[in-house]
Order: structure tokens, then sequence, then C-alpha cells
């Protein structure tokens, strides 16, 4: 018998992910979790949504149909079981968002230039990486910090696929 629970569980029953939780069931975002087969969910910390700036997340979270909130979220899942082991190797993944999340291993793994914080937890229907801060693919950002009424952050690559994560600068 194995205790591993689905990946909404997993994901609820961590308070270091009370946030991205919440999120998930307010959107219902959740329902992408819920489908036929396996997926990796990057997940940002509780600490993680606390860099983004007020404005930001209240222009995510007031939209009536949340939209927004629901393409931020998707660009955090992929489809398959990726383990942190193989992330480094694997280049790149694309979200259910369509947005291709990149991977790196120089000074430890890096999703999209964002550390690592927890690793392969693992779920029935997927596994969990924890991350040091949000991921925001190029139009998510672009969008975001238009309705904040911030600059959008500049990935440090200039392809105009590469995504990028948000962060502020202190």
């Amino acid at each position: 018998m194995s205790d591993r629970i689905n990946l909404i569980d997993t994901i609820a029953k961590n308070d270091m992910f009370s946030t991205f939780a919440r999120m998930l069931r307010t959107s219902k975002a959740n329902e992408m979790l819920s489908g036929e087969g396996t997926f990796t969910v990057f997940v940002p910390t509780n600490d993680a949504f606390g860099k983004v700036p007020d404005a930001q997340m209240n222009a995510w979270l007031s939209e009536t149909d949340q939209v927004r909130l629901k393409s931020l979220l998707s660009y955090h899942i992929v489809p398959g079981k990726l383990f942190a082991a193989n992330l480094g190797g694997a280049g790149s993944a694309k979200s259910l968002s369509g947005q291709e999340i990149t991977f790196t291993d120089v000074g430890g793994i890096k999703v999209n230039k964002s550390g690592m914080q927890g690793r392969n937890i693992e779920a029935t229907n997927g596994i969990v990486h924890a991350l040091d801060t949000v991921l925001t693919a190029p139009a998510i950002a672009a969008t975001a910090a238009a309705a904040a009424g911030t600059p959008a952050v500049t990935p440090a690559v200039s392809a105009p696929a590469e995504a990028e994560v948000v962060s502020t600068l202190s």
C-alpha cells in the first residue's frame, strides 16, 4: 500500500505551498491536475510569492474569471514526471500554458534561473519541486506588470521565447 496521495492533495498538505494551493483552488486551475496522465509541478513556496509586488498579486487575484492566474499556474505544470536528476540534461520542457520552461545545472539545478528548495516530492499522479521564485512566461509578465503599473522583468537571455523569472530587486 502506498502512502502517496495525488498532486492536488500533496500540494495542499504542505504548509510551504499554501499560497499556490489556494490559488489552484480559487481559480479552479486544480482541474488541470485532475485529468489523465502524470505531471510535474514546479511550486513556488509562500516565500516566493512574498517576493511578488502586492499590486501584481492583486491583479492576478482580483480578475473576475482569473484567466491570467490560471495561465500563470499552468506555466508551472509540465506533462510527465520529471525527476530533479534528469532536469539539467532535459534543457527545456513545454508547460501546460504552451510556453517553454528551461532547466540548467550549473551551481545547482535551476528552473528559469529559479532555485529549487525541495525536490522529488512524489504523488500518485506526478511529482512536485519547490521553487524559490514565481515563474512567469514573457507574455504573462508583461500583462501582469502593466496591470500592476510596474516594469516587466527583462530575461537575462534575450531569446524571444525564453521564459523569465519574476523577481523584485531590493
